[in-house]
């Protein structure tokens, strides 16, 4: 069954540009599709559109009913058998255990409250109950954020199995192993592509390096015609003038009538001549128009006399009296970009906030030397408040640094003056990563530095880090990322 966007147009209350101005494609059902794009760049606006959630212009037609992933759970703490029967509509108790089964989900958390299940194990039992309904189209916004590895590869197993969803990711591997088309939106409009993510990046590559050549050629053209234009203006008016300021020592034996015509006709030509090369220079102007820019990164690492950074010894996360993960031993050298992993919950980012000096929750023996300069992102983005140059102030950051970074992040000029709480979460994480590039420090602690983070950035996060070899130590469930950027793992 055909999806059939014609036309779309839509543009957020109070905002100047449009998100789609006037976009169509043909897409299908039955394909296993994911759906790609820079962050703002409209993605869950579009998932939100195809839901009916706002009023739009152009007209999108669904066969089936679209059904917007993750759903509200109105209370958490029913059981999650209840919960999961409320979402599937009614369906059969049979079919919610098969989906158990193929989602690798234990059968005991039906029997608890909803409340007490991991994240990574709510989008599981959230999932199962979507695909036991028949009559609807799965929109799956960001499924993986609360996922571990182990998780995430399990979930992409279960999606490859299935008919056809539209799903929103920035995992690569997750894409790889689940989609066989990609919806790409673009800076002029969507792109359809068959294939997986590494299909669409081909193509990607292939036709942005082609772009940035053209445009760089007709920029040259568009220079070249534009002093033409300012030439032929020039003429234009001089012969212009001329009719009128024919020299005294000339006017007895000159035609005033004949240069006056004369120089009408040179003025009419030099002007057409101007329109001609006007015209030109705005069809060429029209043709700069779909280049992703990646710009380059920066990050400004020192150096510290010592070279063991971090040592846990003895370690252990708790809570009160209820320990999480014992046995904690590790140490983090210089130079070094260590991740540490583990299953959802197992206390990855007790670690990291303890280290950062924002929590206490890991015991033990932890030693750092003196003077030395941490530079932290958080997992969370909610805290975000006020103007972006209130957030700069307050964080002591160099303004124009941290700008010229956003802006190599994909974000508009537009988006520096939008309250904080406006931005999308890739637009919110995105700040997070920037004020700690421009933040000159001895050793990073990023917490999922990548949710909500578009696949253009995440490579130009890799590019830079392979580059700078800043020290670092991190909780990450991109494997794509981890095997690019880590020299080693902990296993919590």
């Amino acid at each position: 069954m055909r999806i059939s966007i014609q036309n779309l147009n839509f543009t957020y209350d109070g905002s100047a540009e449009p998100v789609f101005p006037g976009w169509s494609v043909e897409l299908d059902t039955g394909w296993r599709l994911g759906l790609t794009g820079r962050n703002g760049r409209g993605k869950t606006t579009l998932l939100r559109l195809m839901c009916g959630t706002y009023p739009h212009g152009g007209t999108i037609q669904l066969p089936l009913v679209p059904v917007y992933f993750p759903y509200p759970v109105e209370d958490s703490d029913e059981m999650t058998l209840d919960v999961m029967e409320a979402a599937s509509g009614g369906e059969p108790m049979w079919k919610l255990m098969w989906e158990m089964n193929q989602l690798e989900l234990r059968e005991d958390v039906l029997y608890r409250a909803f409340s007490t299940l991991s994240r990574g194990e709510q989008t599981k039992a959230l999932l199962c109950a979507l695909f036991t309904r028949e009559d609807v189209y799965p929109l799956i916004d960001e499924p993986t954020n609360h996922l571990d590895l182990n998780g995430r590869q399990a979930v992409a197993r279960y999606l490859r199995r299935k008919d056809g969803f539209l799903l929103v990711s920035h995992d690569r591997a997750f894409l790889n192993e689940c989609i066989d088309h990609v919806l790409s939106i673009n800076r002029t409009g969507f792109e359809v592509v068959q294939g997986d993510y590494d299909s669409w990046q081909e193509q990607f590559d292939r036709r942005n390096a082609y772009e940035l050549k053209r445009n760089s050629e007709l920029k040259q053209d568009i220079a070249r015609l534009s002093e033409s234009a300012r030439q032929a203006a020039a003429f234009a008016s001089r012969t212009e003038k001329d009719k009128f300021h024919v020299p005294e020592s000339e006017a007895a034996i000159t035609d005033r009538g004949y240069v006056g015509a004369r120089s009408a006709a040179m003025m009419k030509r030099a002007k057409n001549t101007l329109r001609r090369r006007e015209r030109a220079l705005d069809e060429k102007r029209e043709l700069l128009h779909d280049v992703e820019s990646v710009g380059d990164l920066k990050i400004t690492t020192l150096s510290h006399p010592k070279k063991e950074l971090v040592t846990v010894e003895n370690g252990f996360v708790a809570y009160g009296d209820s320990v999480l993960l014992e046995n904690i031993a590790f140490t983090l050298r210089q130079g070094e970009r260590v991740a540490l992993t583990g299953a959802n919950g197992c206390g990855k980012s007790s670690i990291l906030k303890t280290i950062a000096g924002v929590s206490g929750a890991l015991k033990g023996t932890l030693r750092m030397p003196n003077g030395l300069i941490l530079s932290y992102v958080p997992q969370e983005t909610d805290f975000l408040r006020g103007s972006l140059r209130e957030y700069i102030r307050y964080n002591q950051l160099d303004e124009s640094l941290l700008k010229a970074i956003l802006r190599n992040l994909g974000l508009g000029r537009e988006q520096f003056d939008l309250p904080l709480e406006g931005y999308s979460d890739g637009q919110k994480k995105k700040l997070l990563l920037a004020a700690s590039l421009a933040k000159p420090a001895h050793l990073y602690l990023w917490d999922e530095p990548l949710n909500y983070i578009d696949v253009l950035s995440r490579r130009q996060i890799e590019e830079l880090l392979l580059q700078a070899s800043p020290t670092m130590l991190l909780v990450e469930h991109d494997r794509m990322f981890l095997d690019h950027v880590t020299d080693r793992r902990i296993e919590l």
